[in-house]
């Protein structure tokens, strides 16, 4: 296998992550503006978890092309260094791990007992 089928996979697995996210979506059909900025701020925690699951799969590529990477400098040290397999393994522990860090690093900001922004004496525009 050569370098080039790897990104196509790593393509391919992160497209259908992405494929599948965007058919669960319902379309935003707002009668008012109101409705369309509620709309907007409902999907913050969608694209949280795109985000993860995309960073999860992505992940898991990197850590096959991993293998690979060690599997091609076992059989030929000279034509691949073992540089490019750690690089792949970095990538693949920073992917796995991303979302943890998201979370931690969003409870450091807000505390764990944080509440969303709930708007008040909003009116609507037209009926």
């Amino acid at each position: 296998m050569n370098e080039k089928l790897y990104w196509k996979m790593l393509a391919g697995g992160g497209l259908a992550a992405a494929a599948i996210t965007l058919i669960g979506c319902e379309p935003a059909l707002a009668k008012t503006a109101g409705e369309l900025g509620a709309h907007i701020a409902s999907q913050g925690d969608n694209l949280g978890k795109a985000v993860s699951a995309m960073s999860y799969v992505i992940g898991m590529g990197a850590g096959a092309a991993t293998a690979f990477k060690f599997k091609a400098n076992r059989e030929n040290p000279q034509h691949h260094p073992i540089s490019h397999a750690l690089g792949w393994a970095i990538v693949c522990v920073g992917l796995l791990f991303l979302p943890q860090t998201f979370k931690n690093t969003g409870d450091t900001f807000y505390g764990t007992d944080a509440t969303q922004n709930v708007s008040t004496g909003i009116t609507t525009i037209g009926n």
